[in-house]
């Protein structure tokens, strides 16, 4: 039997990402187990944008900083309405995958329960996935889910 304790839930805040907090909040609950909402930003901001606006890259890495906070309180806020179970918020920034297997190392995450887009065929084999890379790379559990109709998951 699982003992499971701490959960990582990654997102990037995506109408997807955000679909399947349903499994990681019921799993929390049953388990009594903190839930860990992480979004990975990029290290470096688009530099078209920089250049277009003609702002600088301070301006615009707080910009970018400040937006995911205010989105992970959102997010926060909306899932303690629903559970009443413990959300422990991080931002990284780094490579997404990488990032998020690094956290559920140090951290000791039990379980992973991420989103897939559900990408087939050559784009796919030329983007690649974030869920995809996960399961490769992690050594935790990781529960993959798709949603199948987003419009009902808001």
């Amino acid at each position: 039997m699982f003992n499971i304790k701490n959960i990582l839930l990654p997102t990037d805040f995506s109408a997807l990402s955000l679909s399947i907090s349903g499994y990681a909040e019921d799993l929390a609950e049953q388990y009594s187990a903190k839930l860990h909402l992480l979004h990975v930003l990029e290290k470096t901001p688009p530099i078209l944008t920089i250049h277009s606006l003609d702002l600088s890259e301070e301006k615009i890495i707080k910009s970018i900083d400040d937006d995911a906070k205010l989105k992970l309180e959102k997010a926060v806020e909306k899932i303690s309405k629903k559970k009443n179970i413990e959300i422990v918020p991080v931002i990284r920034k780094g490579i997404d995958y990488d990032e998020i297997i690094k956290y559920a190392e140090k951290e000791k995450i039990d379980l992973i329960v991420i989103a897939t887009h559900g990408r087939t065929g050559i784009l796919h084999t030329l983007l690649g996935s974030v869920a995809e890379k996960v399961i490769r790379y992690s050594k935790i559990p990781v529960l993959v889910t798709k949603v199948k109709d987003i419009s009902k998951a808001q």
